[in-house]
């Protein structure tokens, strides 16, 4: 039955393609597509069926022809990665629903950078995570180790889950400079050092965070965009054909009985 509703999904979308997209730019889109309606049944708890998506996606991922002019061999390799991930979390049954979305979320968010130009999904996080990092200052400047370390934790959860679309939408050096501020604060020694001293760190940090945040600012998306898709149970069609999802599952199925057979 599950099998046959994300059948029914997936061939819906052929009502939905702009005709006007040029063979490329409809790749991308439908996997677009694919990365958000697989987080939309993951929140819905389906995760089977999520799973089943993340499969597809792998399909369709590697028949589009990949032009060194539009996508990297960086970009390439950081889209693999955080969908390999993402399937091997939805897969398991002993992690937490939550830690499915997380990873599900920083899946979509990816596949977003690769198609966005001017308003990133990723964008959208800014609010959560500049407040964060400006509370660690507060606890800072208070004393509070406690908080401090509790704020901070919270800040490299949300970073991390943006971080592979930063990786997609900025250079590794500007990527590299970010990385070494958080080994900096990471390091056990930081506590050490003055007060003043730790201030004055995170007030760097902080800059170079904005600057990753101010290139979307001027045609932001709705900061609330990216917290509706997540909390909201609502599945965008997706724009592949039920045709193609039928020849997947049976190529698939015949290689396994292929295999079951070399085994007998």
């Amino acid at each position: 039955m599950k099998k046959w509703i994300v059948a029914l999904i997936i061939g819906m979308l052929l009502f939905h393609i702009k005709p006007a997209f040029s063979e490329e730019q409809y790749d991308w889109e439908a996997l677009n597509n694919i990365s958000d309606t697989a987080l939309q049944l993951a929140k819905q708890e389906r995760f089977s069926e999520s799973a089943q998506l993340l499969e597809y996606f792998a399909v369709k991922f590697d028949e589009i022809p990949i032009d060194r002019k539009y996508i990297s061999l960086d970009h390439l390799r950081t889209i693999t990665s955080t969908h390999k991930n993402a399937l091997s979390i939805v897969e398991d049954e002993k992690v937490s629903k939550e830690e499915k979305i997380r990873s599900l979320t920083k899946f979509r968010l990816v596949v977003d950078a690769m198609v966005s130009e001017h308003q990133p999904l990723w964008g959208s996080m800014e609010s959560s995570i500049m407040e964060t990092f400006s509370q660690m200052k507060t606890d800072v400047e208070e004393g509070d180790t406690q908080s401090f370390q509790h704020d901070w934790n919270e800040f490299l959860a949300l970073y991390e889950v943006i971080y592979p679309s930063i990786q997609i939408d900025f250079d590794s050096q500007r990527v590299k400079e970010i990385d070494a501020h958080i080994s900096v604060v990471e390091d056990r020694l930081f506590q050490d050092i003055p007060e003043s001293s730790r201030v004055k760190q995170l007030t760097v940090m902080e800059e170079e965070l904005k600057s990753l945040f101010e290139r979307v600012k001027e045609d932001e998306a709705d900061p609330s965009l990216l917290w509706v898709m997540i909390s909201t149970g609502s599945v965008i069609l997706l724009s592949l054909s039920y045709a193609g999802w039928r020849k997947y599952r049976g190529e698939k199925e015949k290689a396994s009985k292929r295999e079951k057979n070399n085994q007998q």
